[in-house]
């Protein structure tokens, strides 16, 4: 276990947040997530890390995974000029993760303080969400009530929603 996830871990324990964890084999992509999340009874939302060109800002954004992202639709609702993927060296340095594990669970960290977090309205209404602890080979899932309320009032973290479209919706 790395310290980034005892991190995890140690906070959620601190903050009395009630999650369940599941360790598995390491995943990629949100698809290799989707056996993980049914198990924890959860959603998981696609979590991108992204940044203007000039790398100005840098924003967190947590999509529903039926969501499809437009990066000119975000960034217009984000008030940012276009957005698009931030480098891996500034996801470590940030968020204390890597590709692969990208995780709001990294806005823990002081480093994090200055990094926009953008969330899907649709996964307000989710009972339970899953995320990594940082790491992609363990799984954390907690009602959404909690991390929208308790993790990100602790961890002093406004968030501005975003209305994403989702798959399937046909535009004229």
């Amino acid at each position: 276990m790395t310290d980034a996830e005892r991190a995890v871990y140690a906070f959620l324990d601190e903050t009395g947040i009630a999650y369940h964890s599941l360790s598995h084999a390491r995943v990629s992509v949100i698809e290799d997530c989707l056996p993980i999340a049914e198990r924890l009874g959860g959603v998981v939302p696609r979590n991108y890390f992204l940044a203007p060109r000039n790398q100005s800002e840098f924003y967190l954004l947590l999509a529903h995974p039926d969501s499809v992202f437009r990066t000119s639709s975000v960034s217009r609702q984000a008030g940012a000029s276009r957005l698009m993927f931030a480098p891996e060296a500034a996801l470590l340095r940030l968020l204390h993760t890597h590709p692969g594990a990208v995780s709001p669970l990294g806005l823990l960290f002081e480093s994090a303080k200055d990094v926009r977090l953008l969330a899907d309205r649709r996964l307000l209404n989710e009972e339970t969400l899953v995320f990594h602890p940082l790491e992609n080979t363990a799984s954390v899932a907690m009602r959404g009530e909690d991390f929208f309320g308790t993790f990100l009032r602790a961890v002093c973290k406004p968030y501005t929603l975003v209305d994403m479209e989702q798959k399937g919706d046909i535009h004229a």
